[in-house]
C-alpha cells in the first residue's frame, strides 16, 4: 500500500491511500487528490518527506523519484526517512521491533527504545523468522507482521499493523533533524539488487 499526507507542524490536514502505486503517475495523482482535499496548491509545500527503505527495488524507487521531482520543482526541503525507524513511531510504545518484509522468507528488522525519543538498539538485521528476538515488553510492528510472530512462535508477543505510513511520516516531520535533499538518491536497500543474466529479465517486486 502507498500512502500520501499533508500536515502543518504535527497536524495531518488530509491523507490518502491507494493499493498499489505502480508508476509515479498514479503516486502524483494521490499527492494531487490529498492536495484537494486539503484545499492547499504545491506552491504553498513547504517541504517533502519520503520513506527510503528498506522496501521493494521498485517501490523505493519509485517514491524516491516522486519526491526528488517535487523537491527539484518546487525548491522545498526534503527529508527521506528510514522506513523501520517510520514503523517504529507508528507502534506508540516505548520498546519495538519493526519487521519489514524483505520476500524469500526473510525480514528485515530493526530494534528501537524510547529514552527521550526513539533511538536504535542497533543496525537493521536481515533474519529468517528463526533468527527473530522480540525482547520482554516491546512491540512488533509492521505489515503482515502477525504472519512473521506465528513463524517465529512468538504467539505471547503484541503486534501493530499501521494503517499507513505517511500520516505517521508527516507528524514525525515536525521534529526530524536530518533535512538533507541528497538522500533522495540514497535509498536503503540492505540487500543488494538481483543480478540478470544475459538474455533473461530481472524479476522485481512491484509493490
Amino acid at each position: 500500500m502507498s500512502s500520501v499526507a499533508l500536515a502543518r507542524a504535527d497536524r495531518v490536514l488530509a491523507q490518502g491511500t491507494v493499493e498499489r502505486a505502480a508508476t509515479s503517475e498514479t503516486l502524483l495523482a494521490l499527492v494531487d487528490a490529498v492536495l484537494v482535499e486539503a484545499g492547499a496548491a504545491p506552491a504553498e509545500l513547504d517541504a517533502v518527506c519520503v520513506l527510503r527503505g528498506p522496501g521493494s527495488f521498485t517501490g523505493l524507487r519509485i517514491g524516491l523519484a516522486t519526491a526528488l521531482g517535487l523537491q527539484q520543482a518546487l525548491g522545498l526541503r526534503a527529508a527521506a526517512m528510514p522506513t523501520l525507524r517510520v514503523l517504529a513511531e507508528a507502534a506508540a510504545a516505548d520498546r519495538v521491533v519493526a519487521a519489514v518484509d524483505a520476500l524469500r522468507g526473510e525480514w528485515f528488522v530493526q530494534a528501537f527504545r524510547r529514552r527521550t525519543a526513539l533511538e536504535p538498539e542497533g543496525p537493521p538485521e536481515l533474519l529468517r523468522p528463526e533468527g527473530l528476538r522480540v525482547p520482554e515488553g516491546a512491540v512488533l510492528v509492521g505489515f503482515d507482521v502477525g504472519r512473521l510472530a506465528a513463524a517465529a512462535g512468538l504467539d505471547a508477543v503484541r503486534v501493530v499493523v499501521p494503517e499507513a505510513l505517511a500520516p505517521v511520516a508527516a507528524r514525525l516531520a515536525a521534529r526530524w533533524p536530518e533535512w538533507d535533499p541528497a538522500l533522495l538518491c540514497a535509498p536503503l536497500y540492505l540487500r543488494p539488487a538481483p543480478a540478470t543474466a544475459p538474455g533473461l529479465r530481472r524479476a522485481v517486486d512491484p509493490t
